[in-house]
């Protein structure tokens, strides 16, 4: 990772160090408990049927089984286990983040019984923040990216790039929050978490398919005819 890139990394995770601090100080706290109560009041069941569906955008489960399979078939066409280690390190990077840090928080769920459940370091039995589906948006999708150019043997067009990346991000975010499975900190603490560490999982893939190809190189097959063609120019 660039100097810049590391920067923005560190940037991040103050980011998150400040917003967490600010919470076990009582800050936003108010509007964490505005925001639930706003959408508790504004959840029709068509629109709560719409925001659950689309909450399994960032399953981790769900995302990381879709991509293990993808890696596989992958890794078994370009006979290297490189996509399949990229899903792998990925997944333990987001657990051994995310869950201790869950662990540490001990913040309730929006609509926990109890009357603290809105601060941090309350409850034991706390699992709220920051939010892991926010996370996963952040770290998941990239992954996606780089195995569908993969498969394709070329980088995405800029657009389809980022609808990929961007829209899942958005709309985790908002369903999260609306359904009132997070509070509103929560998944802006998730999003902080998750840009932070797909900063550093950069470092283990190509990330640029319009400077290198996609992970590890080209298909042995187009080495062979690149070989081939300058043999013919000769």
């Amino acid at each position: 990772m660039s100097r810049p890139g590391w920067r923005t990394a560190l940037a991040l995770v103050a980011g998150f160090a400040v917003l967490t601090w600010a919470l076990a100080a009582g800050v936003f706290l108010d509007v964490d408990v505005a925001v639930r109560d706003w959408s508790d009041a504004h959840r029709p069941e068509p629109a709560r049927l719409v925001a659950k569906t689309l909450y399994f955008l960032g399953s981790a489960n769900l995302l990381a089984a879709i991509l293990i399979v993808v890696a596989g078939v992958l890794a078994a066409r370009d006979r290297t286990l490189r996509p399949v280690l990229l899903v792998l390190v990925t997944a333990a990077t987001s657990y051994v983040v995310v869950v201790p840090l869950k662990i540490a928080a001990d913040r309730s769920a929006p609509h926990a019984p109890w009357p603290d459940a809105v601060e941090l370091f309350a409850n034991d039995a706390g699992w709220s923040y920051p939010s892991g589906h926010a996370v996963n948006t952040l770290i998941w999708y990239p992954i996606l990216v780089l195995l569908i150019e993969r498969a394709l043997r070329r980088p995405l067009s800029t657009v389809v790039r980022r609808a990929i990346l961007i829209t899942p991000v958005v709309i985790v975010f908002a369903a999260i929050t609306y359904l009132g499975f997070h509070w509103l900190t929560d998944s802006v603490a998730g999003v902080l978490l998750g840009a932070a560490l797909w900063l550093v999982l950069r470092r283990l893939q190509l990330d640029d398919p319009a400077r290198r190809p996609p992970l590890d190189g080209p298909h042995p097959a187009e080495g062979r005819r690149a070989v081939a063609r300058r043999r013919v120019d000769r």
